[in-house]
């Protein structure tokens, strides 16, 4: 069986999505099936060099774990640019489209975790002209994602015709994985799809490299963090929908001299938010550049809370994977999300922290301080429910066992 992996980030970007290809090729690698992944040069975070990786000559094709990679040299936009990140999709499926042309034999099935929506289009419909099945994942609801960022007055002008260019390719696509309950609900009624082209497999963390965690002391020591201070921690992107900036402006005014607030992550928006730290004098407001994945648990130890804040409306459409690294963690989560959201139904379903309202900066600076003078038993015990509840709903073994299932399925069927 061969099967081709079309993946628009890939390790050694710290990315979840790219962990999560990543596992998925060594696993069907493992059950005998011939894998090669398809993606380009590692551009996340844009701090990062990533010279040994550089396709810019052309594909540059090598073994990586015993999977045959090819990094196709298209254009890649880190910085959060709407017309840099249409471009980098097109150019990216294009590539794509390109390699696979080459191909001396034809992949049985290809899994597709592209940019939306013009890498996923251009992508399918080679496929489908030359009747190869193509499933694809849905990481984020676009166009609706997108459509939020822009002018009001532009928004329907540009809706309209990308929702039906992904309302098309949804149908046409043999399978089309999403990854939240109301993700799927939504997709299932928007794109007219019937439940059995759908199916709903949480993104994953690597539960094996959190499942010891390292002493918080030695957790500080490694970043000079002081470790007599209650620590709030932040980690992940620092994009413009992440809501960092809601956090800084929320523990300055929390006002909490024993407390400290470690930002650990890269990304478009994070030099905006070390100048507003800047505006507002505070000094227990610390930034941190790690973006080695082996290193998460460290950063994860230096917690006593950690932060999920994200803005209004843009936690309806997916489940950030941020959220299944504090769960494992076993570190409880405040969350300021839309409430009737799947993240927040996660933090209530799991008993393992606090849900707020979005951008209420009164509310989190209120609860920075509540909790921070909670017992540590108090907090011991909800980090151990949310920990229960990610290793029952979002690990690595149960998560990847599924997709591949799903890719063999929908090979086999169209195989025979």
């Amino acid at each position: 069986m061969r099967v081709a992996i079309v993946s628009c980030v890939y390790p050694p970007e710290p990315v979840v999505s790219a962990q999560m290809g990543r596992d998925l090729a060594l696993h069907l690698a493992g059950t005998g099936a011939k894998v090669q992944v398809l993606c380009p040069s590692p551009s996340r975070p844009i701090s990062e060099n990533y010279a040994d990786y550089n396709a810019t000559r052309g594909p540059l094709v090598r073994m990586e774990d015993g999977v045959e990679v090819v990094r196709l040299p298209s254009f890649t936009a880190p910085k959060s640019r709407v017309l840099a990140r249409m471009w980098e999709s097109a150019s990216f499926g294009r590539h794509v489209c390109r390699y696979m042309r080459a191909m001396r034999n034809k992949p049985d099935v290809v899994y597709m975790n592209a940019w939306p929506l013009f890498a996923q289009a251009i992508i399918a419909n080679f496929c489908l002209r030359r009747r190869i099945p193509i499933i694809t994942q849905v990481m984020d609801v676009y166009p609706e994602s997108l459509v939020r960022k822009l002018p009001a007055p532009i928004r329907g002008a540009v809706e309209t015709p990308l929702l039906w260019l992904d309302r098309r390719l949804a149908k046409r696509v043999q399978h089309v994985i999403v990854i939240s309950k109301s993700m799927l609900r939504d997709y299932a009624q928007s794109r007219h799809l019937q439940p059995g082209k759908l199916s709903l497999i949480h993104t994953w963390c690597d539960d094996e490299l959190l499942l010891k965690m390292p002493e918080r002391n030695v957790c500080h020591d490694r970043y000079k963090m002081q470790s007599d201070k209650f620590t709030f921690l932040f980690l992940g992107n620092i994009g413009p929908v992440a809501g960092v900036a809601f956090l800084i402006q929320a523990f300055h005014a929390a006002k909490l001299p024993n407390a400290q607030l470690v930002i650990a992550g890269d990304g478009s928006a994070k030099a905006d938010c070390m100048r507003l730290n800047e505006h507002l004098g505070s000094t227990s407001i610390y930034f941190i550049s790690d973006p080695d994945v082996s290193h998460t648990p460290h950063l994860l130890g230096m917690a006593n809370a950690c932060l999920l804040p994200m803005q209004k409306g843009s936690a309806s459409s997916s489940i950030p994977s941020k959220l299944m690294a504090y769960m494992l963690s076993g570190q409880p989560i405040i969350t300021s999300v839309d409430t009737d959201s799947d993240t927040a139904r996660c933090i209530r379903e799991a008993d393992c922290g606090w849900v707020g309202q979005p951008e209420n900066i009164e509310w989190l600076a209120c609860k920075m301080r509540e909790v921070s003078a909670l017992p540590s038993s108090n907090l011991s015990l909800l980090g151990s429910n949310g920990r229960n509840y990610a290793m029952k709903h979002f690990s690595k073994a149960g998560g990847v066992s599924k997709l591949a299932a799903v890719i063999m399925g929908v090979a086999g069927r169209s195989n025979s």
